[in-house]
This record gives structure tokens, C-alpha cells and sequence, in this order.
């Protein structure tokens, strides 16, 4: 945009204004009063208008630009997690919990993607399905490296089992309250010892030219070397 045309469309806008008594927006805008009581007058319009010299300094803030693109992508991948959460048999509390939306919105995207709110008690789950759960949510915790206290990641983790078990009519509101009693029993262990568990299993030493490995209980067990091979 060249310096006159620039100038133009800023002046076109404050005319607007000014008709409009938005007078404290052409404040806002970096004009002083003194200068809004002369810029109707025909021959400072004209000058405005016409003059070569460029009176409008313009600037992008490409920080600001980067934090809306940012925020418009998290807005859509939050859509989408909430549509599939839903879509899964997310309860109303669930998804308040999360990503804060209150029962008349969520109502109002169950409408949307036509998904009917669960209703009743959930049924009892049987030995089989508990087991299902457990060893499905565990492996996806050790495969993701998630943490317990990061609840959007273990949110995303239970929706991977819900999805894989969905044949067996498990929703994601049943494997989620499974989890959560895991978690607080403190059946499945924290980083830490989860750590501590992998240096063991890993462990080996070398003894009397065999290796001797220490599983988690601490045993350790005989591997014969090449030394010790009957001949």
C-alpha cells in the first residue's frame, strides 16, 4: 500500500468515526482533539488527502500474530478433543472437569454431533474387562511415557483403551472411573519407581564367567558362560 493511499484510508476512517460521535476512538488512534475539531475543514482535508509525506506509521507485532495463530490451533485441537471424548461416553462432570464447559454446552454439542447423554448406572465390569483395561491402559502409560500427574495426557491415554475396547461396549466415562480408583489404591506406580524397576530388570553382572541378572525381586539367577557350557 503506497503512502497516499495509506493516508487516505486512515483519514476515511476517521471521518467515519467522527460522524459516528466515536470521537474517543480518534483519540485512541493517536489523534490529538486539537487536530479532530480541524480535519472536516475542506482545505485540511485536502491536505491530508494529497500530501506526498506519509502521516500514518503502521507496525505488525509478529509475537501477537504467532500467540492468535497459536490459540486459534488449540481452540481446534480442543474442539476435537471434546467431540471425541463425547463421542466415547465422556460424562457431563468429566468434561467440565477438563476443559471446563458447563452442562447447558455440553448439552448443546451432544445435539450437535448426535450423541445421546448416558443415563443410569454404568454395569459391573467383569474380571475379564478389568484385566482388558489394566493391561491395555499400562502398556499405553509405559509406551507414551506418561506421567500420573499430567491428567490431559492420562485423559488421552484412557481414550486409546476406550477406543480399542469399544467392541466390548466399554465408554470412556467406565475406563476413566476404573483408572482414577487405580491411581488413588496407588496400584500403578509412579515415575520413580518405575524407573527403579527398569534399572533392575536391566541389571547385570558379571560372576565367575556367567551372567548373573537381578530381576525385581532382587534373586539373582545363574547364566552359564561360554566357560561353563557342558562339553
Amino acid at each position: 500500500m503506497s503512502k497516499s493511499t495509506l493516508n487516505e484510508a486512515v483519514l476515511s476512517q476517521l471521518l467515519d468515526l467522527m460522524r459516528n460521535g466515536q470521537l474517543q476512538r480518534c483519540v485512541e488512534m493517536g489523534v490529538e482533539p486539537e487536530v479532530l475539531g480541524q480535519i472536516q475543514h475542506p482545505t485540511v482535508l485536502s491536505l491530508l488527502r494529497n500530501t506526498p509525506v506519509s502521516w500514518v506509521n503502521v507496525s505488525i507485532n509478529s509475537s501477537m500474530i504467532l500467540k492468535l495463530l497459536t490459540g486459534a490451533a488449540r481452540t481446534e485441537e480442543e474442539t476435537r478433543l471434546i467431540e471425541r471424548a463425547i463421542r466415547l461416553g465422556a460424562t457431563t462432570s468429566l468434561l467440565g472437569k477438563f476443559f471446563g464447559l458447563t452442562p447447558q454446552e455440553i448439552a448443546l454439542q451432544r445435539t450437535v454431533i448426535g450423541v445421546r447423554a448416558p443415563r443410569g448406572r454404568w454395569p459391573e465390569l467383569s474380571e475379564d474387562q478389568d484385566h482388558h483395561i489394566w493391561h491395555r491402559w499400562t502398556k499405553l502409560m509405559d509406551e507414551h511415557r506418561v506421567e500420573l500427574e499430567d491428567s490431559l495426557a492420562m485423559l488421552d491415554v484412557a481414550m486409546l483403551v476406550a477406543e480399542e475396547l469399544s467392541t466390548d461396549g466399554l465408554t470412556l466415562a467406565q475406563i476413566w472411573s476404573r483408572i482414577t480408583q487405580w491411581v488413588e489404591q496407588g496400584l500403578y506406580p509412579g515415575s520413580s519407581e518405575r524407573s527403579r524397576v527398569t534399572e533392575r530388570r536391566q541389571l547385570t553382572l558379571l560372576d565367575e564367567g556367567g551372567l548373573r541378572h537381578v530381576d525385581e525381586s532382587g534373586t539373582a539367577s545363574i547364566h552359564p558362560g561360554e566357560g561353563d557350557q557342558r562339553r
